[in-house]
């Protein structure tokens, strides 16, 4: 069972809200904002001082006003609220560039807020953005504007600069279930082609590699996070397995023919340096690294782990 907790008794400058599930922890990041958006105004330094808060806005009562904000929101109308994502697709569906930044913030963010005590800026996929995304959006990070509140939404907290990790509140979603991930990915026809060739890869050659890749990313389209998440997995079970020789206790219970043939044929250090290069690529992620490529130099280096 999935949790997150944003704490409101302080409200910070910028957060990174991590999580496997970027819908879940969205939400989650749009209740908080939803929030911060409906904060009394500070009657000290109003210049509407006797009028109340629902009043100062042109609703006829503090429930009208709620409403209007939360359905604002819910819709993405609000003045106050900005949600940034990966560039448009025909640009690069993979990347938030350094122009994407700037635009949205950077060139923005000294500009008050419209009705709100609290300007909210939302990035999702914020593992997206490049090295010069991440060095334009520091400058604001460094000295933000006092009602300036940004949300990092990211599935990998390792894509960004130890300067950034350094200058927000880090947040993690409590994850699935590793079991209920495996058994959600064994259910889709790929999973269970990708492990029954992981088995074979031994006798595979560059074009049998080099075509199943295309399988994977063309055919299939598996977003490359899953299936270096699914061959993580993968892995784990191996050296279960190989650890253990208990059939049970691994979470592939359905490939565990090819679990078993794997854990027969690899090393403990071979399941090491493939665990490694999974890691690997998951950095890489953050770099973007052509995503055929990074499939194929994984393959080919497990294949030689085989030898």
């Amino acid at each position: 069972m999935k949790s997150l907790k944003i704490p409101e008794n302080n409200i910070y400058n910028a957060y990174l809200i991590e999580g496997e599930d970027m819908e879940f922890i969205k939400a989650a990041a749009v209740g908080f904002a939803e929030k911060l958006l409906m904060k009394d105004i500070d009657k000290n330094n109003s210049e509407t001082k006797n009028l109340s808060i629902y009043e100062e806005r042109g609703y006829a009562s503090l429930e009208e006003w709620q409403d209007s904000v939360k359905k604002r929101v819910s819709n993405n109308e609000h003045p106050d609220l900005f949600v940034i994502s990966p560039d448009k697709p025909e640009d690069n569906p993979t990347t938030i560039s350094v122009g994407n930044i700037r635009e949205n913030i950077a060139n923005a963010v000294e500009i008050r807020p419209y009705e709100a005590i609290y300007k909210v800026y939302l990035i999702e996929h914020a593992e997206c953005m490049n090295q010069q995304a991440q060095n334009a959006l520091l400058k604001t990070l460094e000295e933000p504007p006092e009602y300036v509140v940004i949300m990092l939404l990211a599935t990998n907290s390792d894509a960004f600069l130890p300067t950034i990790l350094s200058r927000v509140i880090e947040i993690k979603a409590g994850e699935r279930d590793v079991k209920e991930i495996m058994n959600d990915m064994i259910s889709e026809d790929w999973s269970r082609e990708t492990v029954h060739f992981l088995a074979e890869i031994t006798f595979k050659n560059s074009r049998e590699i080099i075509d199943f890749t295309d399988k994977i990313t063309k055919e299939w389209k598996v977003p490359i996070r899953t299936f270096l998440c699914f061959i993580e997995i993968v892995l784990r079970d191996v050296l279960c397995y190989k650890s253990t020789s208990k059939i049970q206790l691994i979470y592939g219970q359905e490939i565990s023919e090819d679990i078993i043939k794997m854990a027969n044929v690899m090393s403990y250090e071979r399941i090491g340096r493939a665990t490694d290069n999974i890691e690997r690529a998951f950095r890489d992620l953050t770099l973007n690294v052509n995503k055929e490529i990074m499939i194929e130099d994984f393959l080919l280096k497990l294949r030689q782990n085989h030898h």
